[in-house]
């Protein structure tokens, strides 16, 4: 679709406010000096080719969130500062939290507490480099005492999710949790639908519990979640493959830079 499409479309008489990738879109093109008009056309060309343009669209994500005032959890005295996503903007591979706990918080990064290092264990076993990924969460500030984000919080926070989906466009999303669930599946039981695939529109997720509920357990009970959350990101890569072949040299640990 054409920019211009894409703007006309927009514009209606109750409504001037263009989408945020629509934006980034339009000051890409004015900094690097596109002539291309397809939008799509342009998000194939940063994913595929151009670095530079990638870095400018992470920052601009990154900055876009920083102003982000849409809900009271910034203001939250448990909150120090926004979390945002982190990794490749081009991975075919995206894995969603629910949000930010006490260690993202301090640091600005997602997934660094215990379940983190975790995670990064199952990816590390997976031969996948984190680095090469995107990791993000749903909501973008820590809630007071970790507790789960409201609806209201993940409605008011979703446009700063939709923004990062929207440029990555990622074949495969990882939906750690029955926050990131239910946010493409409203009303799922994690326990129901975990392993099952759901699809989103482009997007095939896969539900997994979140490595902090893994973290919990104990005895046979843990065994029998371990086992069934490496089911799932084997089944997840195996998906990966299946529909982009070759992609998955490109996130692995063995990739050269």
């Amino acid at each position: 679709m054409a920019l211009e499409d894409d703007i006309q479309q927009t514009f209606t008489a109750v409504e001037i406010e263009l989408p945020e990738t629509i934006k980034l879109l339009l000051e890409l093109k004015d900094k690097f000096n596109i002539k291309e008009f397809n939008a799509d056309t342009i998000l194939k060309s940063v994913r595929d080719e151009d670095a530079q343009k990638r870095i400018f669209l992470y920052n601009r994500i990154r900055e876009l969130l920083n102003t982000c005032r849409s809900c009271p959890l910034c203001l939250s005295d448990w909150h120090t500062q926004k979390v945002p996503g982190e990794g490749q903007l081009n991975s075919p591979l995206v894995l969603i939290g629910e949000g930010p706990g006490l260690d993202e918080d301090k640091l600005g990064r997602p997934f660094v507490g215990r379940a983190g290092q975790l995670l990064t264990t199952i990816l590390e076993k997976l031969n996948i480099n984190r680095e090469k990924i995107y990791i993000t969460n749903v909501i973008k500030c820590r809630p007071p005492q970790n507790r789960t984000p409201t609806q209201k919080e993940i409605k008011a926070c979703s446009h700063n999710l939709e923004l990062e989906l929207s440029i990555i466009s990622p074949k495969v999303i990882i939906a750690l949790g029955a926050v990131p669930l239910n946010y493409f599946k409203p009303g799922s039981s994690i326990m129901r639908e975990r392993g099952n695939w759901i699809v989103h529109g482009d997007f095939w997720i896969m539900p997994t519990f979140h490595p902090a509920y893994v973290l919990r357990q104990h005895g046979k009970t843990l065994t029998k979640v371990k086992w069934a959350v490496w089911q799932d990101f084997n089944n997840a890569i195996k998906k990966l493959t299946e529909l982009s072949p070759g992609t998955l040299s490109k996130i692995s640990l063995d990739t050269k830079e």
